[in-house]
């Protein structure tokens, strides 16, 4: 059960395919095969059953020889003069064990007149034999209950049409079916008649022990047929019930003979307990192939599949393990050989971005330097110039270019650090508008000259952005459009849009536009068509959304002016 549990899912799904093969075939083949072997071992068990049941008749039988036995014993002892005095015995009393162990225990004499004149039980016959007839089966009555009795009838003397008859028997009683059930192996009952229905002998009258046969097996009965029931006795036994017929043809008893159901014998005859026993078969069978299966083929997989994980994870330090030497060993090998490239192929690129690392780093000091060189050589010019000049106006000109120049370093420092650093952002559901109106407050404050149109069509749909960030990215870009437009009058047109999954937020100024071998440069740090510009607004821009899981993009083709649109993805959870 534990190595079944920690069976991972694909070696659960082969296990899971192998049962239904071999389990939905075993189950078919089960039902078939219990069916066969139910039958088989019903026809056996009755077969052995009617041969016990023979035994018991074959016992009946031999009461009639070991009586005609006792008769000749008897006359031989008495020389054919035998006691028939009426009230006295005609059996020597020397012959009585014989006669009990022959199984002899009711001695009856009857006179010329077919008148009882001794009897060794208090019984009287209720029936009587036919005439002529030597031994029959004859129900008699003892103390007002009727048994029945296997009786040998003897003439003394026997060759004389004026006789005696010498009736031999044995009663039907507890001794005899204990000793029919010795020797059959059987448990044996017998049955009377009563009430429509077939009760127990010896049984407690006020609880008898019905037969509860159906009709075809009464019919069949009463047509002195032996009836099989492989659940007879309420289904504790394989049972033959067998009847005998008293001297009149009549079925005066039914003999029970039956073999009560032991578990195991029970499991060879029950179909469906068969058939269960072989679909647990076919389970176990197919769990352990599964497993041998998912141990020789799945594992290996299960190998690959935790190598891949470890290559989608960047550790191209992964292998896998060659356990053989067929195509599982060949993927194994390519894997490793794969790995191995994978990895080399990582280091070269490391070495390469390290080496255009070094190369921008070297671009951008040298763009820096040429940036801070102007400004530094202005500011020492008019430090000299000062030294000498006089007139105060020629100095408070001086002066200006100092401060303006001081001023341009500064902003290029605090430009340069916002593109080398700015925070981690924190992402927040926002409208996409409220930073670009932030924006536009600080920017448009004391300049009533710009128009802002609005063209909103984003349906009051959210992204998740950080909304300091992109004020910061929108004022970089309105700073650009509004130096652009210059000092007079403008126009910014401000538009949402939302086509599929992208959020569309764009920014257009009535300036003199970008022409169209510029717009690829536009992006580039320290590339400005403006005079005192420090060129990275927009490279600063570009980064901040980038930050925020958005893009930057300068839109073509419009009418007038330039257009910068900001592009947010919407992803399901986002909705």
């Amino acid at each position: 059960m534990f190595a079944l549990l920690n069976l991972n899912r694909l070696q659960r799904k082969v296990l899971v395919v192998v049962i239904v093969i071999i389990v939905a075939p075993m189950l078919i083949t089960g039902w078939f095969s219990a069916s066969w072997i139910a039958g088989r071992a019903d026809e056996s068990i009755e077969h052995w059953i009617r041969e016990a049941a023979q035994v018991n008749k074959s016992s009946l039988d031999r009461i009639h020889e070991n009586s005609r036995l006792f008769a000749d014993v008897l006359e031989e002892s008495t020389d054919g003069v035998m006691n028939l005095k009426a009230g006295q015995s005609p059996v020597p009393t020397q012959l009585w064990k014989l006669a009990n162990q022959l199984g002899i225990n009711l001695v009856q004499l009857y006179d010329y007149n077919n008148q009882l004149i001794y009897s060794s039980h208090p019984i009287r016959l209720a029936t009587y034999w036919s005439h002529g007839q030597d031994n029959a089966v004859v129900k008699v009555d003892q103390a007002g209950k009727n048994l029945l009795a296997a009786i040998t009838i003897v003439r003394i003397p026997r060759d004389q049409p004026r006789h005696y008859r010498l009736v031999l028997g044995t009663l039907f009683d507890k001794e005899l079916l204990n000793h029919l059930s010795q020797t059959s192996g059987l448990k044996t009952r017998l049955f009377y008649p009563r009430n429509g229905d077939f009760a127990k002998a010896f049984s407690e009258e006020d609880q008898p022990l019905k037969l509860r046969l159906p009709a075809a097996a009464f019919d069949q009965l009463n047509q002195r047929q032996a009836y099989y029931n492989k659940a007879a006795e309420a289904g504790q036994y394989w049972g033959l019930y067998t009847p005998l017929v008293d001297a009149t043809g009549q079925v005066e008893a039914v003999l029970f003979s039956g073999l009560q159901h032991q578990s195991s014998t029970r499991l060879l005859t029950d179909q469906m307990s068969l058939t269960l026993m072989i679909t647990l078969l076919g389970v176990i069978l197919a769990s352990v192939t599964g497993m041998l299966l998912g141990r020789i083929v799945v594992r290996p997989v299960e190998y690959l599949r935790e190598g891949v994980m470890k290559l989608a994870a960047q550790d191209f330090r992964a292998s896998m393990p060659i356990t053989s030497r067929d195509e599982l060993g060949e993927l194994a090998r390519a894997f490793n050989d794969m790995a191995q490239r994978l990895r080399e192929a990582r280091d070269e690129q490391r070495r390469e971005f390290r080496r255009d690392k070094i190369a921008a780093i070297g671009e951008l000091s040298l763009a820096m330097a040429h940036e801070i060189r102007n400004p530094i050589g202005v500011i020492n010019t008019a430090t000299r110039l000062m030294e000498s000049a006089q007139d105060p106006a020629k100095l408070a000109e001086l002066r200006r270019m100092i401060r303006e120049e001081s001023l341009r370093l500064d902003q290029l420092l605090k430009d340069f650090q916002q593109l080398a650093r700015h925070r981690r952002p924190e992402f927040a559901d926002i409208d996409p508008l409220e930073p670009l109106d932030a924006a536009l407050r600080v920017m448009l404050a004391g300049r009533d000259d710009i128009e802002v149109v609005r063209e909103v069509g984003h349906d009051d749909r959210q992204v998740r952005a950080d909304r300091e960030l992109l004020r910061q990215a929108w004022v970089n870009l309105i700073r650009n459009a509004l130096e652009a437009m210059g000092e007079g009058p403008g126009r910014l047109v401000i538009r949402t849009t939302l086509d599929d999954n992208t959020l569309s937020v764009s920014l257009q100024d009535s300036g003199p536009g970008i022409s169209l071998e510029r717009m690829t440069q536009v992006f580039e740090p320290f590339f400005t068509t403006k005079e005192l510009g420090s060129g990275l607004g927009l490279t600063i821009a570009s980064t901040l959304a980038e930050a925020n899981g958005a893009s930057l993009e300068l839109v073509p083709d419009v009418e007038s002016g330039a257009c910068f649109a900001m592009r947010f993805p919407i992803t399901g959870g986002e909705e």
